[in-house]
């Protein structure tokens, strides 16, 4: 059993890193642009308005296929680096 809730907790670490991560990523991508975007709870992002270039309205369906992605995701599924980390930290 404890087994058992240190993998939960390493899942729960593993995406709550991959979300942290996601949202810099989204962060620097529409950096320069001109663009008002709100960000959700479920960490999904949306544009305030449709008067924005392109690249942002596709930077932001990539975001959030990826947020969206991560719900899903097992430990197996982040890359070895990640899951190290993780390891490193929750011994």
């Amino acid at each position: 059993m404890a087994e058992s809730n240190k993998s939960v907790a390493r899942l729960k670490k593993l995406k709550q890193n991959r979300l942290l991560w996601l949202e810099k990523k989204l962060d620097k991508d529409i950096r320069g642009y001109d663009h008002i975007v709100q960000y959700r709870d479920n960490h999904t992002a949306y544009l305030k308005s449709d008067w924005v270039d392109e690249n942002i309205q596709i930077i932001i369906i990539k975001h959030n296929y990826e947020v969206n992605k991560v719900k899903t995701m097992k430990i197996k599924d982040f890359k070895k680096w990640e899951r190290q980390d993780v390891n490193d930290e929750i011994k």
